[in-house]
């Protein structure tokens, strides 16, 4: 059976110098500096899901990024920096989540991500291939570094989610239309994921959490709330890194589809029993109860969502809070099936019918003015986990 390593780390707070011995402590138990040649091209790639301040735990901290950095020096100075956001262009959203102070502090490059390249996986099962940067691909190392969060669509978002981020800017909302529910969505990612680790077959991907300050209830963005966690997560396998982080976070694995497909594919080990856990046992984590977000649903009920007509008897739906909203159009400018629309000076309208539940338009709201409706009666019957 094949087993793999995780590091557990706890760490309370992101002081540098702290940063640096913890994740070198944690990247030692996995021998992951190791792995980096001299004068390797390494890309960091940090969650920066959009232009938000580092405080709301939406994006992994700059303070961890820098101390990322200067330990990957010890190894190389060919360092690229850098992610796709959701909607605006990465360097206004750097400046807004201080990482780009600390890449011009560090003297590293930041990247392009608009020059592309296609990745491939024969074996998927509904995709083969996938526009990428290219940048993100033509290096020998990639040090993952997602932020832990309850996510409103998939449940949690770590680092085979965070990795989503390899796909440029508002491509990424389209693939919502092509998998308009959680199951399709995960069967979709997952056969992404093996692409990305063909790519990386004969390089590294080393996985790296900060679960210092992570994000609990209707994540992964402002709709969240900061939760400490106090942990540091390292592995190479980042399926196996999950499977650790929905644990010490108090959530239920049978919620948890991303992470049940990828294990059963073999892109990753999902078993606990297979997993060797180094540095903090799970149990120093046992009183971390993360709130996920609001009726997450079970395999067994996603598959009822394949009958598109029962989207709107049984799910929640976006409601606009009009007392937060700014109409700045974000949501309407994301969302994939374009059931959102907005005039000039009005609040955004939704069109029920077209809304396919993704919740892109939470994720790029910057007021925090997209909630859930209450779940429609039919749906309380027929979706009990």
């Amino acid at each position: 059976m094949k087993t793999t390593k995780v590091a557990l780390i706890n760490c309370f707070n992101y002081e540098l110098e702290e940063l640096k011995t913890k994740i070198k402590d944690a990247l030692d138990l996995i021998g992951g500096l190791e792995t980096i040649p001299q004068n390797a091209r390494v890309l960091i790639k940090p969650n920066c899901l959009g232009p938000f301040h580092y405080s709301q735990a939406i994006t992994t901290h700059p303070v961890f990024v820098q101390a990322v950095i200067q330990i990957v020096k010890t190894r190389t100075n060919n360092i690229i920096v850098g992610d796709n956001p959701a909607t605006k262009n990465l360097i206004y959203t750097l400046k807004k989540n201080g990482i780009y102070d600390v890449i011009e502090n560090e003297k590293v490059e930041i990247l392009k991500g608009d020059i592309f390249t296609t990745i491939y996986n024969e074996e998927g099962k509904i995709y083969h291939e996938f526009e990428v940067s290219k940048q993100m691909i033509d290096v020998d190392i990639m040090i993952n570094l997602p932020k832990l969060k309850t996510h409103a669509l998939m449940y949690l978002t770590c680092a085979q989610k965070n990795l989503f981020g390899l796909i440029y800017g508002l491509n990424k909302a389209s693939w919502h239309v092509k998998a308009p529910n959680p199951l399709v969505f995960a069967e979709a990612f997952n056969d992404f994921y093996g692409a990305i680790l063909n790519s990386y077959q004969n390089k590294k991907i080393i996985n790296i959490c900060d679960g210092i300050i992570g994000l609990e209830g209707e994540g992964p963005s402002t709709s969240g709330f900061p939760k400490e966690a106090g942990a540091i997560l390292a592995s190479f396998d980042a399926i196996s890194l999950d499977r650790v982080a929905i644990e010490i976070a108090g959530l239920e694995y049978d919620k948890y589809v991303l992470n049940q497909i990828g294990s059963k594919r073999g892109l990753g080990v999902g078993n606990l029993k297979d997993i060797e856990i180094v540095g903090e046992k799970i149990n120093t984590f046992e009183n971390i109860k993360f709130v996920p977000a609001t009726n997450p649903l079970s395999i067994r009920s996603l598959r009822l969502l394949k009958f598109k007509r029962l989207r709107n008897l049984v799910l929640e739906h976006p409601v606009i809070d009009k007392q937060k909203c700014i109409k700045c159009g974000e949501c309407a400018k994301i969302c994939p099936p374009k059931a959102l629309t907005i005039k000039k000076g009005s609040y955004p309208k939704l069109n029920k019918t077209s809304c396919i539940r993704c919740w892109c338009c939470s994720e790029v709201c910057p007021q925090n003015a997209i909630n859930k409706s209450e779940r429609p009666l039919l749906g309380k019957i027929l979706l009990k986990n």
